[in-house]
C-alpha cells in the first residue's frame, strides 16, 4: 500500500515506524495508517519531504505525540492542579461573601446570646471581642485571612503549600471555635472548606478513579442534615415572618443532603445552587425593612450546604475527568 506513495512519503513513514519502536505492532500499524491516510489528502500527495514535514513534524516528534504517559504521572501532575483549581476558586468565592457579610451584617446579630449558642455565641465574651475592642474596626481584615488562604495551592506547591494550609486551617478552626463572638461563627462554613481543600486531594488522589466511600458522603449528609435542623429550630426562635419561609427551604436542604449519597450530580449543584439561595433570602430576611430576622442561621445553613454541594460536585468532576482519560489508554 507504501509503494503507491511517492518515495518522499515513503521514507517519511519508514522513519516513523522506527521512532514508534516504543508500540505495540497492532497500535504501530494504527499510527501508520492514520498518518499514510493524513499524507495522501495533502495537496501534492506527499511527494516533497518540505511539505511532509511543515504539515506532519518531524518523524521523531509525531512519534512523540503517541507515547503513554503512566496514570501515576498524569495522578502527580495535571490530577493535582485540576483539583486544586476546582477547589480553590468557590472557596475563594465564599471567603468574599463571608467578608461582606461580616462587614454588613445587621446589629441585631449581635442579640443572638440568649436564644443561640449561649456562652459561645455571647458578644461579651471571648478573646475575639476582646480583641476587637483593642483593634476596633481593624479587626476586620481578619475575615480576608480565609481568602488569601484558599488561594495559596494556586500559588505555592509541595510541602511548603501543604504546611501553610494546615496553620491557616487550624487558625480559622481557633477563631471558630473559641472566638466566643458571633464574628467567629461566621467563619464556619469556609473553615470547613479549608480543610476540605487540605484532604480532598488526598482522598480524590488514592487511585486514578477514586471517589468518596460511600462512608463519607452518609457521614455528610447526616451531619449536614444536622446542621440545618439545628439552624431552622435557632431561626424560628422569635422569627416574626410566616414559618413557612423558613421550614419550605430548610426542607428541601434536607432532601438534597439525604441525596449526597446517591452521586446524582444534578442534585450536588441543587445542593449549592439552593444554599446560595438561602444565604441571599437569609440577608433580605435580615434587614429592619423586612422582618429583621437573625442573619447567623441562614448563612450557616446556606454555607454548609454550599460547602457540601461543592466537595460533592468536586469529586463528580474529578472522577468524570480521570475516567475520560483513563479511556484513552
Amino acid at each position: 500500500m507504501s509503494q503507491n506513495l511517492p518515495r518522499a512519503a515513503r521514507n517519511y513513514l519508514e522513519q516513523l515506524r522506527r521512532a514508534l519502536d516504543f508500540l505495540s505492532e497492532d497500535e504501530r500499524k494504527q499510527v501508520l495508517e492514520q498518518t499514510r491516510d493524513e499524507i495522501k489528502r495533502l495537496p501534492d500527495g506527499g511527494r516533497r519531504k518540505r511539505e511532509l514535514i511543515s504539515l506532519l513534524g518531524e518523524p521523531a516528534v509525531r512519534a512523540m505525540k503517541f507515547e503513554r504517559t503512566e496514570p501515576e504521572d498524569l495522578e502527580v501532575s495535571s490530577g493535582k492542579h485540576f483539583l486544586t483549581r476546582i477547589l480553590a476558586w468557590p472557596i475563594f468565592a465564599l471567603s468574599l461573601i463571608t467578608v461582606v457579610v461580616v462587614l454588613f451584617s445587621p446589629p441585631h446579630d449581635a442579640m443572638i446570646g440568649p436564644v443561640g449558642l449561649t456562652g459561645w455565641l455571647n458578644s461579651s465574651g471571648g478573646w475575639l471581642a476582646e480583641l476587637e475592642k483593642v483593634m476596633g474596626a481593624q479587626l476586620i481584615w481578619l475575615a480576608f485571612i480565609p481568602a488569601v488562604l484558599s488561594l495559596i495551592p494556586l500559588r505555592i506547591s509541595g510541602v511548603t503549600s501543604l504546611i501553610l494550609q494546615v496553620i491557616g486551617a487550624l487558625l480559622m478552626s481557633a477563631v471558630c471555635i473559641s472566638g466566643g463572638s458571633v464574628m467567629a461563627a461566621y467563619f464556619i462554613p469556609v473553615t470547613v472548606l479549608l480543610w476540605a481543600q487540605i484532604f480532598t486531594p488526598l482522598l480524590m488522589m488514592r487511585g486514578s478513579m477514586a471517589r468518596p466511600d460511600p462512608g463519607w458522603m452518609i457521614t455528610a449528609a447526616v451531619l449536614l442534615t444536622a446542621a440545618v435542623a439545628f439552624t431552622t429550630f435557632q431561626g424560628l426562635q422569635g422569627f416574626e415572618g410566616p414559618v413557612w419561609m423558613i421550614l419550605a427551604p430548610a426542607a428541601l436542604l434536607v432532601v438534597l443532603a439525604i441525596l449526597l449519597p446517591l452521586r446524582w450530580k444534578s442534585a450536588h449543584i441543587a445542593l449549592v445552587v439552593t444554599g446560595i439561595l438561602v444565604i441571599v433570602a437569609g440577608f433580605s430576611a435580615s434587614l429592619p425593612s423586612t422582618y429583621g430576622a437573625v442573619l447567623l442561621w441562614p448563612w450557616l445553613a446556606g454555607g454548609l450546604a454550599f460547602a457540601a454541594g461543592h466537595l460533592a460536585v468536586a469529586a463528580d468532576l474529578w472522577h468524570e475527568r480521570a475516567r475520560k482519560l483513563l479511556a484513552l489508554f
